[in-house]
C-alpha cells in the first residue's frame, strides 16, 4: 500500500501562505512592496476590519498588461528574476513571485490593472477555484484588493490578535515601509476614514519628522560611514534623547526593513557610557551594500538577510554612532547624570530584596550581618547602599528627635532623607520609605479597586498636547479608555488634544510627560493584554509624589498609615520594594550597646 502521495495545490498553496502571510500586516506589506518596484510615485492604502474585511493598495505605477494578469496569481511567477544568478544580484522589494498566489488561497483576491500604452487594461477576480478575468478602463496603474483573508481556513483565522493589535502591527507596517521610500507619496485609510497622509518629502529625515513629529527629528544626529562597497548611514540619538521602549530601533537593508537581532545589543553598547536603567536610544539605520555580499532568500517572510560578514557590519554600526556622538558639539542637560562622581549611575538593589522568599520589609541590620560573617571567609564587603548612610543621620539622636514634628498615636514622622525618603519610628523599629514609590502603590490600588465611574477634577485651562502622526492614532483609539478613567479629552485638529479634567483621585500629574509614557508603551508593546492597569500604573506613576518634592508632616503620616494598614503590597506596581526597616536591637547592636 502506498503511503507517500502529492498533495493537490490547493493545499500546497495554503501552506506556502502560511509561510507568507502571518497576518495582515503582511500581506498590506507584499503590496505595498510590489507597488514600490512597480515604479510609484502615489501609494493609498485602506484596511477595513483590522485588514480582515478589506485591504486595498492603489498605485500609479507602471501597471501590469492583461495578458499577463492571469500569471500574477500563480506560484512563482515573476518579472524580477529568471535565473538562480539573478536572486544574488537583487535589488527589487519583491522576486519570489509567491505573494500573490498565497494571499489568492486565502481571500478573494480583486486586481485591477493598466499600462501606459494599453487603451484597456484588465480586471481579474480570484476566489476559490474561480479566476474571471474582464476589461477594465481605469487609470494607469494597479489596485489590489484582498477581501475576507483567511475565509477558508478558519482556524488562522481565530488566532489573531486583538482587533487593536493587529491595527497596530498595520500601522507600523505601513510607516515602516514608507519611511525607506521618502520620494513617494502615501496615504492609510483606516475603515474609511483617511488617517496617515505622508507627502513626498525631501529626505528620510523629513520623512521621520512628518511620521513621529519635530521632536523626535530634533533628538536624533545623522551620520555617514562608506566603505568600497557598503555604506551605514542613518539618524541616531542624541546624548539627550531616549525612549522608554525599543519601538524606535529599526534597520534597513538596501531600503528593505529587516530584523537584526543583535541591533539593541550593539545599540546599548555604543551607549553604554551615559544610558541609565529604563532608557533605549533610538536608530534608523541604512545599510546600502552590493547585492551579492548579502542572502535575501534565507527567510520566508523577508524579515531577516546574511551578510558576508555579521562582525564587520557591526564595526560600522558601532562606529557609525561613536562618530556621531564623539564629533558633534552637543549639550548634556545636567539631569542626565545623577550619580555622584566615581559612582555607578545605577545603585544596585540590596541582594536580600532580590532574593525570593524574602518580605519586602527586609531587616537592613541583618543583611549587614549576612555580609559581614562572609568578610571573614576573604569575600569582599557589599553592604546595602542604605547601611552606610544610615549611622550618619542617627548619631545625632537628641538634634533627630528634636526635630521631630509629626506624630500619630503609633508612629513618629522624623523627616526624609536625601529628599527621597521618609523616616517614620514605630514599634520599636525605624522605617526608611521610598515615598514616590509608596505614594505610586496607594494611588495605583485606589484606581484599580475602584467600580463605579471615575470623579473628574476639571482644570482650570486646558492642557493641549500634539502628537506625531502615529501616537494620535493611538490615542484616539483608546479614547473610550481614557474617558472612562476620568479623564476629559477632546480631539483637537493638527494630531492635538485637549485634556480638561483628570481623575480626581490622581491628583497633580504632569499630563505631557504622561500621554508621552503611555504612548510609548503601547508603541513598544505588540500586544498588552491588560492596557487598563497599564494606564492605571502610569497614571499613579505620574501622579505621585516625586524625589524633591516637599512632604510635610500631614501628608507622611497619612501617606504611613495607609502602608502600615495593610491594605497594600510593600512593592510599587512595577515590583520594587519601597521599605526597609531596622529594629530597636539592630541599632543597639550597631552602637554596642548590646
Amino acid at each position: 500500500m502506498k503511503h507517500i502521495h502529492i498533495l493537490p495545490d490547493s493545499v500546497k498553496n495554503k501552506i506556502a501562505a502560511g509561510e507568507v502571510v502571518e497576518g495582515p500586516f503582511s500581506v498590506m506589506k507584499e503590496l505595498m512592496e510590489n507597488a514600490i518596484d512597480s515604479g510609484a510615485r502615489v501609494i493609498d492604502v485602506e484596511v477595513s476590519g483590522s485588514g480582515l474585511k478589506k485591504i486595498l493598495v492603489r498605485d500609479n505605477g507602471y501597471g501590469i498588461s492583461r495578458e499577463d494578469l492571469p500569471l500574477t496569481i500563480q506560484e512563482h511567477a515573476t518579472s524580477k528574476i529568471s535565473s538562480i544568478e539573478d536572486i544574488e544580484a537583487i535589488t527589487t522589494c519583491g522576486f519570489r513571485g509567491e505573494a500573490l498566489s498565497s494571499i489568492s488561497s486565502i481571500s478573494k483576491l480583486t486586481l485591477l490593472s493598466r499600462t501606459g500604452d494599453e487603451e484597456a487594461g484588465g480586471r481579474l477576480v480570484s476566489e476559490g477555484d474561480r479566476v474571471d478575468v474582464s476589461d477594465y478602463a481605469g487609470p494607469v496603474g494597479t489596485t489590489v484588493i484582498v477581501e475576507n483573508l483567511f475565509y477558508n481556513i478558519p482556524a488562522r483565522k481565530k488566532f489573531m490578535k486583538s482587533p487593536s493589535s493587529e491595527l497596530r502591527n498595520l500601522r507600523q507596517t505601513f510607516m515602516r515601509t514608507a519611511l525607506a521610500w521618502p520620494e513617494i507619496s502615501f496615504s492609510l485609510t483606516i475603515d474609511d476614514d483617511r488617517r496617515l497622509m505622508l507627502p513626498a518629502a525631501a529626505d528620510t529625515g523629513e520623512r521621520i519628522t512628518g511620521i513621529y513629529g519635530k521632536g523626535v527629528g530634533g533628538g536624533l544626529y545623522f551620520e555617514r560611514l562608506r566603505d568600497i562597497r557598503v555604506t551605514v548611514e542613518g539618524y541616531v540619538s542624541r546624548p539627550d534623547y531616549f525612549k522608554s521602549s525599543r519601538s524606535m530601533q529599526m534597520i534597513y537593508v538596501n531600503r528593505r526593513p529587516v530584523e537584526y537581532k543583535y541591533l539593541g545589543f550593539l545599540l546599548s553598547r555604543a551607549y553604554e557610557a551615559i544610558l541609565k536603567k529604563g532608557q533605549y536610544p533610538a536608530a534608523v539605520l541604512f545599510i546600502t551594500i552590493d547585492p551579492d555580499l548579502i542572502d535575501v532568500n534565507i527567510h520566508p517572510a523577508k524579515r531577516e538577510v546574511r551578510f558576508f560578514d555579521g562582525r564587520y557590519i557591526d564595526s560600522l554600526i558601532i562606529s557609525l554612532i561613536r562618530k556621531a556622538l564623539g564629533e558633534k558639539s552637543h549639550e548634556i542637560r545636567d539631569t542626565l547624570f545623577t550619580a555622584a562622581e566615581g559612582e555607578s549611575p545605577e545603585t544596585p538593589i540590596p541582594e536580600a530584596a532580590a532574593s525570593p522568599g524574602i518580605s519586602p520589609e527586609h531587616s537592613m541590620f541583618s543583611h549587614g550581618e549576612e555580609q559581614r560573617a562572609g568578610e571573614g571567609a576573604g569575600g569582599s564587603r557589599r553592604e546595602s547602599p542604605l547601611y552606610h548612610e544610615l549611622p550618619s543621620v542617627i548619631k545625632d539622636s537628641a538634634r533627630l528627635y528634636d526635630a521631630l514634628r509629626g506624630t500619630s498615636d503609633s508612629m513618629r514622622f522624623l523627616g526624609t532623607v536625601f529628599g527621597t525618603y521618609m523616616l517614620i519610628e514605630k514599634n520599636d523599629e525605624l522605617h526608611v520609605i521610598d515615598f514616590h514609590a509608596a505614594h505610586e502603590r496607594v494611588i495605583y490600588d485606589s484606581l484599580m479597586d475602584r467600580e463605579e465611574a471615575f470623579e473628574v477634577q476639571e482644570l482650570m485651562f486646558p492642557v493641549v498636547h500634539e502628537f506625531s502622526l502615529d501616537e494620535y492614532m493611538i490615542v484616539e483609539e483608546q479614547m473610550e479608555l481614557f474617558t472612562s478613567m476620568g479623564f476629559d479629552i477632546e480631539p483637537m485638529p493638527d494630531n492635538s488634544i485637549a485634556v480638561r479634567g483628570v481623575p480626581a483621585v490622581a491628583g497633580k500629574m504632569d499630563l505631557h510627560a504622561f500621554f508621552l509614557d503611555v504612548v510609548e508603551q503601547m508603541k513598544g508593546e505588540s500586544e498588552i493584554r491588560d492596557l487598563r492597569s497599564m494606564v492605571m500604573e502610569r497614571v499613579a506613576c505620574h501622579s505621585a509624589k516625586r524625589a524633591g518634592d516637599v512632604v510635610n508632616d500631614a501628608d507622611a503620616i497619612a501617606l504611613a498609615e495607609k502602608i502600615f494598614s495593610g491594605r497594600h503590597e510593600l512593592r510599587c506596581p512595577h515590583g520594587r520594594p519601597f521599605m526597609y526597616k531596622m529594629g530597636k536591637r539592630d541599632f543597639e547592636k550597631l552602637f554596642s550597646r548590646s
